[in-house]
């Protein structure tokens, strides 16, 4: 699984020993079509015949204040939804929260063209696409793609201003009218973290603290929520008295709110 989608991209995977390539935003079809061809019952991957693809129950639809509109400017809910298992709840959170997150994206981008920082450049603009293809922001992500394609490797020697200001415009446009409409859902729901015991910091020491905070800020930076939630897991039943602490990161886990892990966390490194 690979953010990397150029043409050839694939044929180096292969070679370099994968069995498949999947590329990222993650298609659900996709995914599950390339995971039953590997792991599906032998007979049926000799002869070249696929299972057919597990069907998803619709979750219920959620209360009004949880669901989404009919339609969103920019963002394409239907596919949106399909690649959250149906989840309006999720996919509402995660649009709010890139409103709340994401509105000085462009100037903090444009600072750094000023700076002739293109490695800087490059790193936010990687980040909202990614962000954009999880939410089907398909105008935007199309923005990003361009101007990542212009920042990748760039030296202020090789630079051209006026492609600069030309393909900034462009990308400047694309994440203001995402966020005039995703501010349209109204403002994020601000949740606090939950108290969780800090008992259990008295039963472990300081290097063993340090490692779990570390490896569940791995699992984040990888955006991997379901090692985190396993990790809590496993902490959870070897250590009773991290119970509130595991909870908590199972909940934020649930919720895929990366920033919340990473805050909660923050608080118990030592």
């Amino acid at each position: 699984m690979t953010a990397h989608a150029m043409a050839g991209d694939e044929a180096k995977s292969l070679e370099a020993g994968m069995d498949d390539h999947v590329t990222k935003p993650i298609d659900p079809d996709k995914l599950f079509a390339t995971l039953q061809k590997w792991i599906g019952p032998a007979g049926e991957r000799a002869d070249g015949r696929k299972p057919p693809l597990p069907e998803v129950a619709p979750e219920p639809t959620p209360p009004a204040e949880d669901g989404l509109p009919e339609s969103l400017p920019g963002f394409d809910l239907k596919a949106g939804l399909k690649r959250l298992g149906g989840n309006q709840r999720l996919y509402r959170k995660l649009l709010l929260d890139f409103g709340a997150n994401y509105g000085d994206a462009a100037g903090q981008i444009n600072e750094a063209l000023a700076a002739e920082d293109f490695g800087q450049a490059h790193s936010l603009v990687h980040n909202i696409k990614g962000l954009a293809g999880n939410l089907e922001a398909g105008d935007l992500q199309a923005a990003t793609v361009e101007m990542e394609k212009l920042v990748k490797g760039q030296t202020p020697k090789t630079g051209s201003d006026e492609e600069l200001t030309r393909i900034f415009a462009r990308l400047e446009t694309a994440i203001n009218q995402a966020l005039e409409a995703v501010r349209t859902l109204g403002p994020p729901v601000e949740e606090k973290s939950r108290e969780a015991s800090t008992d259990w910091l008295a039963e472990i020491p300081v290097k063993q603290v340090k490692e779990i905070i570390d490896k569940i800020k791995a699992a984040v930076d990888m955006g991997d929520v379901m090692q985190v939630a396993t990790i809590a897991e496993e902490l959870k039943s070897g250590t009773p008295s991290m119970a509130s602490f595991c909870d908590e990161l199972i909940r934020l886990a649930d919720d895929f709110d990366f920033d919340g892990i990473q805050r909660f966390v923050s608080a118990f490194d030592r």
